[in-house]
């Protein structure tokens, strides 16, 4: 029957004022599955997926897009769903022509996937329902203020594979934004409101589903203008007010915060500018980019005041083409927990870039030396980054790396120090091009050593005509907070100040470690003709509130598909299989397979 289907026209018009066109896919096959979480079963079935696109009078008047999908798996589709997901996505634009432009979106998925991550290894998988609608609108009259305002909310209802847990969210936001010139001045203006509200499983720790509700108003104004000497100034202020409600507490703060910065060129080789910036919250600050990273705070400050201000000088010298200087002085005042901290910084830069051995060199040398001012200490700072391409007859060759030793942070008296690297190489031998490419980093906090990051990643491949091949290997160690979409790397930005005291970093961190590798292979030995096939393992401990989970993935997917005609014979395997020892619950297994064909229409 897909293959006997005729042909129709293209494009369809209703009426005088609306046209349409619509094209998609349909399939029907047999498939099964099975596994220890699901019942086992197997049969014929159908699915597909369409994309309707159309417009009302002109395309800029209103036009609008909706793409249905059903039963789609990546073992009969290009889905990347274990399971079979279904769904729709719809848009439209109206007044994209004027100065009153619109647009409002939906969509609607049942049993896609998500996500849980671990820091520098592959993400474990959640599975649900979720939908999403937002609506913008746009104001732009010549000679008045232009203004924006778009509104967006959704929900997430799912589980984790391998536990008995469930888990929910939902989130409101509202945007407006309004922009004017006026004499020369660049104004602006904006409201942000966000709200949003999850049950999650503590996967890692005791199963039990912690709650948490966040919400925050942010009030922004700004203005700029340029200046004589081909200079600009600029002034911003931000007010956020922001609450954290969880399951053991509640954190509330008010952060208000001024910045203006001032630049010149007198010369087309020389800079000069300055920098002020101003906090009445320094803590509130620190914690809501926790909370902004996805990071739960269990532990709130009462009753604690904070404050930081900061200006700095600097500038920049182009000695030639290849060479670049900078220099910077800043100055920082801070008060937290009772205590006040000062420093003094004096920053030297040299940039060069130049053509070295036949291939392109930059490097950038930075000496910082700073003197704490209420401990009467000073310390030197280094930071380094050099890069290296060239091409060695048949060979590609990159590297860089970077080192960094007593970097300032937010805080006054908390450094980091650290490296990284990366490399890649290539050759051609014959009709084969073989890759590979090795990276890795590390940063600690000087202050506080339970507070750090460890990554390596590995990978090479090679392609000969029809046949290529690719493996990865990663690895990773650190500490972390455990958020609504796993664990959350945390800021290095805190430790024991120099004075004693409290220190303002989270002490709820969890410690994890893991490795992760696989490999794919793709062949192409005739050109209707393809077949993938990869495998993934990925295995990871961590320890939180004294309760240890070893957790572990596998994933196994092999897919064949044959072209004739419009048509396409399919047939995919794919094995799942994840686990959490602190669920105290078996791993999950889930096994399917299909064999069917599918038909691309152009409906009309």
């Amino acid at each position: 029957m897909l293959a006997a289907a005729a042909r129709v026209p293209a494009q369809v018009t209703v009426g005088n004022d609306v046209s349409m066109n619509m094209n998609g896919q349909i399939s029907a096959g047999y498939t099964g599955d099975y596994g220890n979480q699901i019942a086992s079963d197997h049969g014929l079935t159908a699915g597909g997926n369409a994309t309707l696109n159309g417009s009302y009078y002109t395309p800029s008047f209103l036009s609008f897009q909706v793409s249905p999908y059903f039963n789609q798996s990546r073992d009969n589709s290009t889905s990347s769903s274990i399971s079979d997901s279904s769904g729709v996505l719809a848009s439209a634009s109206l007044f994209s022509g004027s100065n009153y432009p619109g647009s409002i979106s939906y969509s609607k998925t049942y049993d896609s996937l998500g996500t849980f991550g671990v820091p520098g290894l592959p993400n474990y998988t959640t599975h649900g329902n979720s939908d999403g609608f937002n609506v913008g609108w746009g104001v732009n009259v010549k000679d008045w203020p232009s203004l924006s305002l778009n509104y967006a909310q959704g929900t997430n209802d799912y589980s984790i594979y391998g536990t008995d847990a469930n888990g929910s969210s939902d989130y409101h936001n509202l945007n407006a934004h309004v922009m004017y010139q006026k004499d020369g001045f660049n104004l602006n203006g904006g409201y942000v409101y966000n709200q949003t509200h999850a049950e999650y499983p503590l996967v890692l720790q005791t199963q039990q589903l912690e709650n948490l509700s966040n919400d925050g108003n942010s009030y922004s104004l700004g203005a700029s203008r340029d200046l004589p000497l081909h200079g600009s100034f600029s002034a911003n202020f931000n007010r956020s007010d922001f609450t954290s409600d969880f399951s053991d507490g509640r954190y509330s703060g008010t952060v208000d915060t001024v910045s203006s910065s001032v630049n010149f060129h007198p010369e087309a080789q020389w800079t000069l500018g300055a920098n002020f910036n101003y906090t009445d919250n320094l803590l509130g600050t620190l914690y809501q980019n926790i909370i902004s990273a996805g990071g739960i705070l269990q532990q709130s400050t009462p009753g604690q005041s904070s404050n930081s201000w900061d200006a700095s000088a600097l500038t920049s010298y182009n000695l030639t083409k290849h060479w670049i200087l900078y220099g910077t002085f800043e100055h920082r005042d801070q008060s937290y927990f009772g205590s006040a901290y000062g420093s003094n910084a004096l920053t030297g830069s040299v940039n060069y870039w130049n053509r070295l051995l036949g291939g392109s060199f930059s490097t950038v040398l930075s000496v910082t030396r700073t003197t704490e001012e209420t401990a009467n200490l000073s310390a030197v700072g280094l930071l380094s980054v050099v890069n290296y391409s060239r091409r060695i007859e048949l060979w590609d060759v990159n590297a860089s790396g970077n080192y960094f030793q007593n970097t300032q942070t937010l805080l006054v008296g908390y450094t980091t120090s650290g490296w990284g690297y990366s490399g890649q190489l290539g050759r051609k031998f014959g009709a084969l091009h073989w890759s590979a490419n090795a990276g890795g980093s590390r940063s600690l906090l000087n202050t506080s050593p339970g507070y750090g990051y460890n990554s390596q990643n590995y990978g090479t491949g090679f392609n000969v005509r029809w046949f290529g091949f690719s493996g990865t290997y990663t690895k990773s160690s650190g500490t972390g907070l455990l958020g609504v979409s796993g664990v959350v790397t945390t800021p290095l930005l805190g430790g024991t100040p120099l004075a004693g005291g409290t220190s303002p970093l989270p002490t709820d961190l969890i410690l994890y470690g893991g490795h992760a590798y696989g490999g794919g292979i793709g062949i192409n030995p005739y050109k209707r003709l393809t077949i993938t096939f990869s495998y993934a393992r990925a295995f990871s401990d961590t320890v939180s509130n004294n309760v240890g989970s070893q957790n572990n993935s596998e994933n196994v997917y092999g897919r064949v598909q044959y072209q004739f005609r419009q048509m396409f014979f399919t047939g995919g395997y794919s094995r799942f299989v994840q686990g959490f020892s602190a669920s105290g619950t078996a791993p999950a297994q889930l096994n399917s397979f299909y064999v069917g064909v599918q038909r691309w229409f152009n409906f009309f």
